[in-house]
């Protein structure tokens, strides 16, 4: 709620309201609706001519009026929830998909039936590991006896990366040991930019010289070397911070990475526009 409505749950005198609040582009129009089973309200804010105006938003100018005008409505009894369409599922408190057989904690919640086409969570994996939990192995290189199978949340590269910045309890799959080869099905590399398949304008700067595009990767061990190839061609290592600037004209491309333990993979994108 705004701020207005701060603690507003702490007073016997506060009413439920279901509420959406919305602004245009530009801060060109605020508006807030509100329900309840008697009555709907809406605010609108603005100017008559369009005209924007900075911090002209729904949160800021229509929603306080929506609760000065729902505190003085009459209130009722609130909605009776719709129980025939209504159903409980265990979700997966870590990525809030439906539970799946690899999930180690489970909730159960309440949602519509439709909840139940939902896909369960594809991120909890079982992994092998030692026993000291530092290394992934096999039965090929580790006698069965000491292999521990354990579910691990286990995000894409590139959304591990940003999940990371925002979650310190997050905890990076360990690498493979030495001699045990890699498990498929799970990368341990994804291109942020380029992504396969797309399309690039690239503009003339201020002297009339082409820019640069900046393609980077994201690696599970930053700290691992990747070796990076523009249509074949070798063009440069990295090593902790992976990404570099490329300058290259109109057609079609392949972007090769290869990290130091030969894992591979290619992002194939288009330069539209003249050389």
């Amino acid at each position: 709620r705004p701020e207005s409505e701060a603690g507003w749950h702490y007073f016997t005198s506060s009413r439920n309201l279901a509420w959406k609040t919305g602004t245009s582009f530009g801060f060109r129009d605020a508006w807030a609706v509100g329900s309840t089973p008697e009555y709907v309200i809406g605010v609108w804010a603005g100017n008559a001519d369009g005209e924007g105006r900075p911090g002209l938003t729904g949160i800021a100018a229509a929603a306080p009026i929506l609760f000065d005008i729902a505190g003085i409505m009459e209130t009722g009894p609130w909605f009776s929830p719709p129980l025939e369409e209504i159903t409980d599922i265990s979700i997966c408190p870590k990525s809030g998909y439906r539970a799946g057989p690899d999930c180690p904690d489970t909730r159960e919640i309440q949602v519509c039936i439709n909840g139940l086409k939902s896909s369960v969570c594809p991120f909890h994996k079982i992994v092998h590991l030692n026993r000291s939990r530092t290394l992934q192995v096999t039965a090929d290189c580790v006698p069965p006896s000491e292999i521990i199978n354990e579910s691990w949340f286990v995000l894409p590269p590139a959304m591990e990366y940003f999940y990371k910045k925002k979650h310190s309890d997050y905890t990076t799959l360990p690498p493979f040991a030495e001699g045990c080869g890699n498990e498929k099905g799970i990368s341990v590399m994804e291109f942020i930019y380029p992504s396969p398949g797309i399309k690039i304008f690239i503009p003339r700067d201020f002297m009339g010289e082409m820019t640069r595009i900046v393609a980077e990767v994201v690696h599970r061990n930053a700290s691992k070397r990747i070796f990076w190839h523009l249509d074949d061609k070798y063009l440069v290592t990295t090593r902790n911070i992976h990404q570099i600037e490329i300058l290259t004209g109109a057609g079609n491309h392949t972007l090769t990475v290869v990290d130091e333990d030969g894992n591979r993979l290619s992002s194939h994108f288009t330069i539209i526009g003249k050389n």
